[in-house]
């Protein structure tokens, strides 16, 4: 190829000097002393090389999946990695059935006497998460707003209320939309004629920033100075927009730093008031890992423990006598109730992994506020949801469960509900060895059934 003399319609004939793009264009030094890259199926066909042409497989696109298959591939997994979906998690749990009966209890009182509290205890893997996101879908089930929220010793330490109360905020859901947030509860209640009038006057203080928030977005119509007073509210910095009050009316800021315990638990029983001027059942705070709290520095404890505790009053006050309303300090610069007490629902819960510095939870809630997480759950109750499992399974690799399956699901609850009661297994471990078994029965049909089952007791034991 190098060397041949070609012919271009244009420049005339000249001599190849080299090929690029495997043939497909030439460099050519042409008679008249011009040199140029051009593609090569520009020149005189009787002098261009055989190029041999790829041979190409035709693509032939995969079926889509059925979206019913997808779904249960997805809720596959999710469970191998021990977690179920929010939206399966009632028809996925293992056992709680006092936790559940306490946990639908709780929420009565809330909707009954304006407030309540659980708090979780359990090792690392035992259902702590998993019983919050039962709280979390008992109270949507129930018309509560829910704000769950996990912390986390770097970007959300419990020693921060502010920063607690603003992602709370930030994640707000509704039993009756996907919308996030407090702006949404923020709107309907301005946009109502009575709302803003009924919380003015069931508020304890004189300056409320939730009053003077909905009394500004009732008298303003420009959405972009809607959303900075919703900002704000939610728990975004105070822009300069917002200083300018009218004559007579002094800012309520809400303070970031300092002793500010009780007014982050007063605007929390503030928003569960507004919550039910709005047809809700009131406000459900769910706090996941706060095991942080044992990992804090010795000084940043009490702060968080004066936290937890404002939280704990604010949502129980005259019904429990652990706690009492003087030992919470107020802020160096604006005194604040703790608690809206009239009109409000605040239902609380949270979670503790046993270690020697956790949170004293016998000095602030009853044994019967406190969940301890202790596996002891039947045979039944495991076979129970091995069942619901394998039928995921099989909907998700479409085949039909056999003998084989049955057998490993009768012998292997028995297994795994030994495990569990004489805490060789997690919880966590339990649903990913579940799992487990099925994927084994399912790629290797020839998979000797009593052997899985001994290597399942060999681990366990």
């Amino acid at each position: 190829m190098i060397g041949q003399q070609v012919e271009h319609p244009q420049f005339g004939r000249g001599q190849v000097l080299a090929t690029y793009r495997n043939g497909y264009e030439w460099l050519v030094r042409f008679e008249n002393g011009l040199r140029f890259r051009r593609p090569s199926a520009e020149f005189s066909a009787e002098l261009l090389p055989t190029i041999p042409q790829p041979h190409h497989t035709p693509f032939i696109p995969p079926s889509p999946m059925p979206r019913d298959q997808l779904a249960a591939r997805q809720l596959i997994e999710a469970l191998r990695v021990g977690i179920a979906p929010a939206q399966h998690v009632s028809e996925l749990t293992i056992g709680l059935a006092p936790e559940q009966a306490s946990l639908r209890q709780a929420l009565e009182q809330t909707q009954r006497d304006g407030g309540a509290v659980r708090a979780v205890v359990g090792e690392y893997g035992f259902g702590k998460s998993h019983l919050v996101e039962l709280a979390a879908h008992e109270a949507l089930q129930r018309n509560f707003l829910v704000a769950a929220i996990s912390l986390d010793l770097q970007e959300l330490p419990p020693h921060r209320g502010f920063a607690v109360y603003r992602e709370a905020m930030t994640h707000l859901r509704y039993p009756d939309t996907d919308e996030r947030g407090l702006s949404r509860l923020l709107t309907q209640s301005a946009d109502s004629v009575i709302i803003p009038g009924q919380l003015r006057d069931l508020s304890p203080a004189q300056i409320d920033p939730l009053v003077l928030g909905l009394t500004m977005l009732s008298n303003i119509s420009a959405t972009r100075r809607r959303q900075t007073w919703m900002h704000w509210l939610a728990g975004g910095r105070k822009p300069r927009s917002l200083r300018g009050m009218p004559r007579g009316v002094k800012f309520p800021s809400i303070y970031k730093v300092g002793h500010n315990a009780r007014q982050i638990a007063y605007l929390l029983t503030g928003v569960s008031t507004l919550a039910r001027l709005n047809g809700y059942g009131g406000l459900c705070l769910l706090v996941d890992e706060a095991e942080s709290y044992s990992l804090l520095y010795p000084y940043q404890r009490p702060k968080a423990s004066t936290f937890f505790q404002a939280v704990i009053y604010a949502a129980l006050r005259g019904q429990q006598n652990l706690l009492q309303a003087e030992n919470f300090p107020q802020h160096r610069w604006r005194d604040y109730p703790i608690a809206y007490d009239q009109g409000q629902g605040l239902f609380f819960l949270f979670t503790v992994t046993r270690s020697d510095n956790r949170m004293p939870l016998q000095q602030w809630l009853t044994d019967e506020q406190i969940f301890h997480l202790d596996p002891q759950v039947t045979p039944q109750e495991v076979s129970q949801f091995l069942l619901q499992v394998l039928v995921y399974h099989a909907q998700a690799y479409a085949y039909e469960s056999g003998e084989r399956q049955k057998q490993v699901r009768r012998a292997s609850a028995e297994l795994l509900a030994y495990g569990l009661r004489n805490e060789r297994l997690s919880m966590r471990q339990a649903v990913r060895l579940a799992i487990e078994l099925f994927d084994l029965l399912y790629l290797y049909p020839d998979y000797d059934v009593a052997h899985l089952l001994d290597e399942l007791r060999a681990h366990i034991r």
